[in-house]
């Protein structure tokens, strides 16, 4: 009876770069292989079973920083491997053993899996104006899904914590103390006004301006340029995650929590609970927000105020943009998909990988097909 191959890509991610990839990258199984050698990837081995799977992992040597894996390709020798393909997260991959017996010299196969330190970090925009991107001080944007090209902006004056915007209005960026905001015309960002205490997250848009969050404590600007910050009432419960496009009309949400706040009745209202234990939220309440959790995704109906689950993502969602009325747009690693249709028959599309400049290291180790 054959067994499955598992496989722990461990990188170092705080030192690695192209002359050194090799000794800082470090294979190991759990098929009781040597670990490889340091320094000599390309010489570790896993065996491997007939009609059976492999799959990667690829993890931080600190426990901290982002890994994933953007592709594993057959190189040369036997081709021991098919069906090759993400697995359920960012950072990990998998494939199936042929079920054939092979023999030596044909029992070996070359491969090449490549792994990246930066995926995307953030994600903002909608479907009527496109995606909008960043790594670090990066920002890239797609405004047209048919050209599907995406076109970079001036890098941010600050390392980016997150964003918000979208390609009509433009978008604002916080790192630390900072705010700055920035349109798709404009050559330079502009600076903003400090903002009134540290922030956890940040919504809006340069035109509407930010509403910003920590804790319970929620703050707005009615515009990019104003510098006089609102304070709104504080929130009825810790907050997690925040959207919107005006003081009007924000969201905010804490576990399966979600409230929005009334500007007529100036106090938060609590909505219906959401159908999972949210790790992301996008939108506004004029339009209806969408949630998601791993590869799970819900938009709500405003007017009834319940929830309807949409089509699984094909990935483990990071990130996610857009709105109930015109669909999501969501980001796993450095891939980016939206979707426009829920009904008869939904479709998640990805888009064109991005200009954006993730550190990717391809190493090349070997399977060996287990003669038994």
């Amino acid at each position: 009876m054959g067994q499955d191959t598992n496989i722990t890509v461990t990188v170092d991610t705080e030192t690695i770069n192209e002359l050194n990839k090799k000794s800082k990258v470090e294979f190991k199984d759990d098929r009781n292989d040597p670990i490889a050698v340091i320094g000599r990837p390309e010489d570790f081995e896993s065996v491997v079973d007939k009609n059976q799977k492999i799959t990667w992992t690829a993890v931080a040597k600190n426990g901290v920083t982002p890994v994933f894996i953007e592709s594993v390709k057959r190189e040369s020798g036997s081709e021991i491997m098919q069906e090759i393909s993400r697995g359920n997260s960012h950072n990990t991959y998998r494939a199936k053993i042929k079920n054939k017996d092979f023999a030596p010299p044909d029992d070996t196969e070359d491969y090449s899996i490549t792994i990246g330190l930066n995926g995307y970090e953030g994600i903002t925009g909608e479907n009527q104006y496109g995606a909008i991107v960043f790594v670090g001080k990066q920002v890239a944007y797609i405004d047209n899904y048919q050209n599907n090209v995406w076109k970079r902006l001036p890098d941010a004056p600050f390392e980016i914590d997150g964003f918000s915007g979208n390609n009509s209005f433009g978008i604002i960026a916080y790192g630390g103390s900072q705010l700055a905001f920035i349109t798709k015309d404009d050559t330079s960002w502009t600076s903003m006004v400090a903002p009134p205490f540290e922030i956890e997250g940040l919504a809006g848009d340069k035109f509407n301006g930010p509403i910003i969050y920590s804790g319970t404590q929620v703050a707005a600007l009615s515009s990019s340029t104003q510098t006089n910050w609102i304070t709104l009432p504080p929130a009825p419960f810790q907050i997690d995650g925040i959207t919107a496009t005006s003081t009007n009309d924000p969201l905010i949400y804490s576990g399966t929590q979600v409230a929005y706040y009334n500007n007529t009745a100036n106090a938060w209202s609590i909505l219906t609970a959401a159908p999972f234990t949210i790790e992301g939220i996008s939108c506004n309440y004029g339009s209806g927000p969408v949630i998601y959790a791993g590869s799970k995704v819900a938009r709500m109906d405003i007017a009834q105020n319940t929830w309807q689950t949409v089509a699984d993502a094909p990935v483990l969602i990071e990130g996610i943009a857009g709105d109930s009325g015109k669909g999501p747009i969501i980001f796993s690693a450095s891939s980016v998909y939206y979707l426009v249709t829920y009904h008869p028959t939904p479709l998640w599309t990805k888009l064109n990988d991005e200009p954006l400049d993730p550190k990717t290291f391809v190493i090349d180790p070997r399977l060996r097909a287990n003669p038994k």
